[in-house]
């Protein structure tokens, strides 16, 4: 994702700058012990000299982390040769790692390729026993070995340096290699505990900067494979990093997943996805072979109580719809009973309030004509002998009588 940022920057010329503070990882710490709450830059210097307080006064393009291309998509365990001549160019103008750390890594192994050395990075735990949907399955820890043997007998190393995650990984090689075997302490689990994906079985420990120290070993595990001449690797960010970080004098030696996990529904992945993978760098012996087979039985057995969950679940599901359809039906029609219902009851209160207001103008006729007698009997009644609001009726004298 990094390497994918800076290439666009680096193409657009623009200046980048890495935000793991705004846009946090699972590396971040909660404190301000480390001096900044940029994840970035536990680890590596900020690529253009500009700091992140600095940029984010320029009001800086964010691209909020979300950078596609072929460094992000790439399915190999070895970028193409173009791209892998990109990746180290992007490295050497804008990947400095922090001073104390290339200080660490320096002491196990010096900075230049060793030819004499075997990397061997083996990926286990929940890529092992965690059967993610369409992520490859590594093979075991016994293949990486049986191979590395090999290439043993071949090149005579003089060091194996080993990075994995699984105890029992070390102690393998370890009976195999004895004092040539090479580990950078650190974080290690067993493999036959269980990993589910929300990660916390990783990164939720008492251990004192837990999350940053995960982040340190991997980078140090990188840059210590990146140093050796063969490099014996599966597919996994940490052994593409190495071969980025290292140059071209390193041999890389592919050891293909042995499957590829199922998605949960749709057709399986796994056979076209091998199609593209490599074989294995040197023949297998007759041990792993048969160890290969017993484990692709069990994932044979695996896939398919998958996909037999899948059809109960859709039998279920059918079954389901059947009964939601009948109770929709049913209460379409007491919906519609009680639309007829509502009607009748309107059509009551629309009448009423038809009868009411006739009611009503009756009843204001009524009074109007009540007000009139009543002002006609006011009239007769009025005294107007005395001063009125009305003028005083005119008085006409006649020889014989007076009139009004």
């Amino acid at each position: 994702m990094i390497l994918q940022g800076l290439d666009e920057a680096d193409r657009q010329g623009m200046l980048p700058v890495v935000d793991m503070e705004n846009h946090p990882t699972r590396y971040n710490e909660d404190s301000d012990e480390l001096g900044t709450r940029n994840a970035w830059e536990y680890y590596f210097e900020q690529p253009a000299g500009l700091s992140l307080s600095e940029a984010l006064a320029l009001d800086p393009l964010d691209n909020q982390g979300s950078v596609d291309g072929p460094f992000t998509t790439d399915p190999d365990a070895v970028f193409p040769a173009p791209l892998l001549s990109r990746a180290r160019d992007l490295i050497n103008k804008y990947i400095q790692v922090q001073p104390e750390i290339l200080a660490k890594a320096n002491a196990i192994l010096p900075p230049v390729v060793q030819s004499d050395v075997l990397g061997v990075h083996v990926r286990g735990t929940d890529m092992r026993t965690g059967l993610l949907p369409e992520h490859p399955i590594p093979p075991t820890a016994s293949t990486f070995l049986d191979q590395a043997a090999a290439l043993d007998r071949e090149f005579h190393f003089r060091t194996v340096f080993l990075a994995c995650d699984e105890h029992e990984t070390v102690e393998i090689f370890r009976g195999h290699f004895g004092s040539r075997l090479l580990v950078n302490p650190g974080h290690r689990t067993s493999a036959s505990g269980s990993y589910p994906s929300d990660y916390h079985w990783l990164f939720d420990h008492q251990r004192h900067h837990h999350r940053y120290l995960l982040g340190l070993e991997v980078l140090l595990d990188a840059l210590l494979l990146s140093r050796c001449g063969h490099l014996l690797c599966g597919l996994s960010n940490v052994s593409k990093s190495a071969v980025c970080f290292s140059d071209a004098s390193q041999i890389a030696h592919v050891i293909p997943p042995l499957w590829c996990a199922p998605p949960l529904r749709g057709p399986s992945i796994g056979r076209s996805f091998l199609a593209t993978m490599p074989s294995a760098p040197r023949p297998l012996s007759p041990l792993i072979l048969q160890s290969h087979i017993l484990e692709l039985q069990q994932l044979l057995e695996i896939t398919e109580n998958a996909r037999a969950d899948v059809v109960s679940e859709l039998e279920s599901l059918k079954r389901r719809q059947i009964a939601d359809q009948d109770a929709i039906a049913g209460n379409a029609n007491s919906s519609l009973q009680a639309l007829k219902e509502a009607r009748k009851e309107l059509a009551r209160v629309k009448k009423e309030l038809h009868e009411s207001t006739s009611a009503v103008k009756q009843l204001q006729g009524r009074i109007l004509q009540l007000l009139n007698g009543w002002t006609r009997l006011g009239w007769k009644l009025m005294p107007w002998t005395k001063p009125s609001w009305r003028h005083k009726p005119t008085i006409v004298q006649s020889e014989n009588k007076t009139s009004i």
